[in-house]
């Protein structure tokens, strides 16, 4: 049985957006896609109009229909049947469980620049970044279970930790290139990929993710204020602030750096500290350093609270064992949820630090790149759902409410169905690319292995889960 459940509506418009911003823009994309030189810049320009333009249009109208708890796994739900509601929501949340620790490593490399020269090591080091990732996981899932009245200012100060150093390599892109000239070119005939084409574009699907994650307003659709009206306006405004700071970030970066110096966990506190090097302004690296690895740890915090709602949903729905429906009885938080999460996290990480196939030992930068990886594999199924899950709500559901707040995508019918259509097609493009090896990998058994085998694993697990709860309920 359903148990009735009562939410706390703390989010207005600039709250949301401050979550969108921190838990989308992630500013280690711009070091990694750098790394391409200028074709990175016309990438980025094409998952922006073919993947991002899709999905925000999307997001926006269904949000502005069906506000519920759980977002795409709602809609997954409601189009397809639980079932499939489930896998989606599986998806959506298990992804995490990578993305998290990914992020905390970036978190935990940019920190090290705060000791300057002989904090280099530790960037590396295995017991520095297995304690410095399950602390501040730890830290973020106790702070949520206190609440979006204590974690919201946490991705505020997210949102500022993340707008600074973008605005400073901005500006200091622009400096470079009036004062030094640009180190890369950026002639037409350069910014066409020509050599190591698939690598290249396997990257490209690392761009589109870097787009995903506005879904997280609508998973917290019960907690927000008005949100058939403030969730669509939050993508507008935080989507475009996001596509800008991914687009002059890069340029800017390319500027002042050559694509061959870039170190992907690092690039951009090295890129500001460089130029203002030049410019007689020691220690910006390390102040920069110290701001993207508040930025991320903001991140993970807004990620912690969104994901966890989506087994909480699935709990009440009685696709989870009744356990994740339980909230808090004094902050009304799904405790239970936020907890698990944290506890299964930890496990995939150390798993992924610990554990190599076919001889050696997994090194940090690739135990990085495999959580990236896994990431982006998992996390794309459910953009699958969305895309035909909104072209069949549009077509079927003749209850799909409608009014003065309804978000309606241009061109009718058709155009709505040549968005979703073109969105869907990328994100499967996407998907195959996750499955070319990053550069520099040392032992590809040990990443196609890991990517298959630990994808597979979860997805089998979710199914045991939902099936032991389906024969509960019946």
């Amino acid at each position: 049985m359903n148990q009735p459940v009562r939410l706390i509506q703390s989010l207005r418009l600039w709250d949301v957006v401050a979550m969108n911003i921190v838990a989308v823009v992630g500013l280690r994309w711009i070091s990694r896609s750098a790394r391409l030189g200028a074709p990175s810049v016309t990438l980025w320009i094409l998952a922006c109009l073919v993947f991002f333009v899709p999905l925000a249009a999307v997001l926006a109208e269904l949000s502005s229909r069906h506000p519920e708890q759980g977002g795409i796994y709602a809609w997954a739900r409601r189009a397809f049947g639980p079932a499939h509601g489930f896998v989606c929501g599986w998806c959506m949340w298990v992804n995490n469980l990578f993305y998290f620790p990914a992020l905390l490593l970036f978190a935990a490399a940019n920190a090290t620049l705060v000791f300057g020269s002989g904090g280099a090591a530790l960037a590396d080091s295995r017991l520095y970044s297995v304690a410095f990732v399950v602390g501040a996981l730890w830290f973020c899932t106790l702070l949520n279970i206190v609440g979006f009245s204590a974690g919201k200012w946490l991705q505020h100060i997210g949102s500022v930790a993340t707008w600074i150093p973008a605005a400073l390599l901005i500006g200091c892109g622009a400096i470079a290139f009036a004062t030094f000239g640009s180190a890369t070119s950026f002639a037409p005939s350069q910014l066409i990929p020509h050599e190591d084409l698939w690598t290249t574009l396997s990257l490209w699907s690392a761009m589109c993710f870097a787009f995903s994650g506005f879904e997280i307003s609508s998973m917290v659709g019960q907690e927000v204020h008005d949100p058939r009206r403030t969730i669509p306006r939050s993508i507008v405004i935080s989507g475009i602030a996001i596509t800008a700071i991914y687009i002059l970030s890069s340029a800017s970066v390319l500027v002042a750096v050559p694509a061959s110096e870039l170190a992907e966990r690092s690039g951009i506190a090295d890129a500001i500290e460089l130029i203002s090097g030049r410019l007689g302004l020691a220690g910006m690296g390390a102040f920069i350093g110290l701001l993207l690895a508040v930025g991320a740890i903001g991140g993970t915090s807004s990620w912690v609270a969104g994901a966890a709602r989506v087994p909480f949903a699935a709990g009440v729905d009685a696709a989870m064992p009744a356990a994740f429906a339980k909230l808090h009885p004094k902050y009304r938080t799904p405790h239970v949820a936020l907890i698990v999460q944290a506890f299964a996290a930890t496990a995939l990480f150390l798993a992924s630090v610990y554990l190599s196939v076919g001889g050696g030992q997994t090194s940090i930068q690739e135990a990085y790149d495999i959580m990236v990886n896994l990431t982006i594999l998992v996390y794309f199924i459910p953009y699958l759902y969305l895309f035909a899950a909104f072209i069949k709500l549009r077509t079927l559901d003749r209850d799909m409410p409608a009014d003065q707040h309804t978000i309606r995508l241009p061109g009718g019918t058709l155009g709505a169905f040549a968005i979703a259509g073109c969105g869907l097609l990328a994100t499967f493009i996407a998907l195959g690319l996750v499955f070319v090896p990053p550069p520099d990998t040392a032992n590809t058994v040990n990443y196609e292995v890991n990517l298959i085998g630990q994808a597979a694993l979860l997805l089998a697990i979710g199914m045991g889960l939902y099936l032991f709860a389906r024969r509960r309920a019946a």
